[in-house]
């Protein structure tokens, strides 16, 4: 799949169900695409799931996560839901093990799985999306150079973490 279109179709869910807000109330989207969010105890090694019958589906989260992990992982999941990554029909399971931004396991970190790396676009772009932070950035005056500070401050008001926002910015030439 063209990482463009799962960047454009994440940007669109976050401009339409998002309202264009600084913070995307990803629980709020989630619900509007019909997926239903559970927090639960899922281990050491699970961020979160994703389940689907076809007709319904759950994402659940590790509920001892920190909330901006929680927020990204909800987001991912979504981007698996959206971009139709269970395939076939029928009841699947897809389990997220470890973290999104930086993946563990070796087609992981090379950017091999394809899978995982469009969902983790589409949860980036959904949480930050390049209208928002280009006018967030715009109205803090943040001319020139970002510094770290002002990674800082992005992370907290999109509520993603420092890492997160750093790929981001990076991707979009705005670091």
């Amino acid at each position: 799949m063209n990482l463009r279109y799962v960047r454009m179709e994440a940007e669109k869910i976050a401009n339409r169900l998002g309202k264009g807000e600084v913070r995307i109330d990803v629980e709020s989207i989630a619900t509007s695409l019909g997926i239903e969010v559970v927090y639960a105890d899922l281990g050491d090694e699970v961020s979160g799931l994703l389940i689907s019958d076809g007709a319904t589906a759950q994402v659940c989260v590790q509920e001892t996560d920190p909330p901006v992990r929680q927020r990204f992982t909800i987001a991912h999941e979504i981007g698996h839901h959206f971009l139709r990554h269970q395939f076939v029909n029928g009841e699947h399971v897809h389990v997220d093990k470890g973290n999104y931004i930086s993946q563990r396991g070796p087609r992981a970190s090379e950017g091999l799985d394809a899978k995982e790396v469009e969902a983790n676009q589409f949860a980036a772009s959904l949480l930050m999306p390049s209208k928002a932070l280009r006018r967030r950035i715009e109205q803090l005056g943040l001319a020139g150079p970002l510094l770290d500070q002002h990674v800082s401050l992005l992370s907290r008001e999109f509520e993603v973490s420092e890492q997160a926002m750093t790929i981001r910015l990076t991707s979009l030439g705005l670091l």
